[in-house]
């Protein structure tokens, strides 16, 4: 058994009143305090607690929703800064391009359609190559990639956000540029055809000009 003020019955109250079951006894002692007890005492009274109050939690308010929605909005555009397809569709893959002055024209397609907010470019090799092209609402693009040097490259498509920083590059291609060199026979320029060589004069016939 236990004996507390009145200053704190109040509290003793509201603790009991967590529990349907208990019983508090009150009784005046021989100084004339008021106790309060879970325990029975010969001059007690019992205290019925009554009902016991339930307070609902409030509801979240207007910003606290919206804040929330704005993070579950967020969160999905994030999951959608990536496309389901991005790849380069012509040259195709090992494919070998005749391009004499060095200019590659590239077909490249997304899914879904490439974003106003994005731009597309390609790359040679790894290093940025050609003008990059802005979303258009199409699924279709074209790059062109000028003075490409003969040989083999590794051609990439790249989307990229308007910081430039890097959202997706497609599968890598292996391309293979012939170009007609420089050192072959009668070649003055890059875009200048190959001469063919001038045929045999017949014996004693004069060249012309009279040389």
């Amino acid at each position: 058994m236990f004996r507390i003020s009145i200053l704190a019955s109040l509290t003793l109250l509201a603790l009991y009143a967590g529990s349907l079951s208990a019983q508090v006894y009150s009784w005046t002692d021989e100084n004339g305090n008021r106790v309060f007890s879970d325990q029975p005492h010969p001059d007690a009274d019992s205290i019925d607690l009554g009902p016991i109050n339930t307070i609902e939690p409030p509801p979240p308010s207007a910003m606290e929703w919206q804040n929330d929605r704005d993070r579950s909005s967020a969160s999905g555009q994030q999951k959608q800064t990536g496309y389901k397809r991005l790849a380069i569709t012509s040259p195709g893959n090992d494919e070998a391009v005749r391009a004499n002055d060095g200019s590659l024209s590239l077909t490249v397609e997304t899914d879904p359609p490439l974003s106003g907010n994005h731009l597309l470019r390609a790359e040679v090799d790894g290093k940025p190559a050609g003008e990059p092209v802005p979303g258009n609402g199409n699924v279709s693009h074209q790059l062109q990639i000028q003075e490409l040097d003969r040989g083999s490259h590794a051609i990439t498509a790249v989307v990229v956000n308007a910081r430039g920083d890097v959202i997706q590059r497609s599968k890598p291609l292996q391309i293979h540029i012939q170009r007609t060199s420089l050192n072959q026979p009668g070649r003055n320029s890059a875009n200048q055809a190959p001469r063919a060589p001038a045929a045999p004069r017949a014996p004693n016939v004069p060249a012309p000009g009279g040389n």
